[in-house]
């Protein structure tokens, strides 16, 4: 179900001031910076609760961060069914860091793989007291999506995202995340997704996420 309409939505990249907020609210990307020369790693379950047994998913991301600006990833979805495995990649620019005037922007490609449409993407992000508010607009084939969403964390215990994405196909999905820094080298979350008009297409996900990897 996920690796159909959402494929590579979940790579995980995080934020070089502070390792808690992931660069992924719930299925958008973001305009928040990276921590560079590093390799991150995540993995993830999720499945329609309803149908929890038949529909779960297993996946493994990797990232590249190569600078603080520019990273790319390899995501393998459903990598413990060979049926069904599949390869995603994707890529994203962050071409204008926030700044305290101005809100950051980046621009990207996601759902790069055989028989898949790749899903082109602007995104803006604007930190301000209470968390960072992210907005963007998707394109994928002759179809336009778009989406909101909200990230804050709470009393350094942990993070809380809100998001409403609109895929290019139309789809939409209202999400609820919680995630929590484990200890130095691990982050916890889980996420519900509310499908808007059939219970047969939401989603629960948990992941595990891995401090990013300084290469060189």
């Amino acid at each position: 179900m996920k690796n159909l309409i959402i494929c590579g939505f979940l790579t995980g990249v995080l934020m070089s001031t502070g390792w808690t907020i992931p660069e992924v609210v719930v299925f958008m990307p973001t305009a928040n910076r990276n921590t560079p020369r590093s390799l991150f790693l995540m993995s993830e379950q999720y499945a329609v609760p309803r149908y929890y047994d038949e529909t779960r998913t297993r996946c493994f991301y990797t990232q590249m961060l190569l600078t603080d600006r520019l990273d790319f990833g390899v995501d393998v979805i459903g990598f413990d069914r060979t049926e069904t495995r599949q390869m995603v990649g994707n890529l994203r620019y962050v071409f204008a860091p926030e700044t305290n005037r101005a809100p950051g922007f980046a621009v990207g490609v996601q759902n790069v793989g055989r028989n898949l449409t790749p899903n082109y993407y602007l995104i803006g992000t604007r930190t301000t007291e209470w968390g960072r508010l992210h907005a963007g607009v998707f394109r994928q084939g002759n179809q336009t999506g778009w989406g909101t969403a909200y990230q804050a964390s709470i009393s350094n215990w942990f993070d809380l995202s809100v998001e409403y994405f609109r895929l290019p196909t139309g789809d939409a999905y209202t999400s609820f995340g919680i995630g929590r820094q484990i200890n130095d080298m691990t982050y916890l979350g889980i996420y519900n997704s509310r499908h808007s008009l059939t219970r047969d297409a939401d989603l629960f996900g948990v992941y595990v996420a891995f401090t990013p990897f300084r290469l060189f």
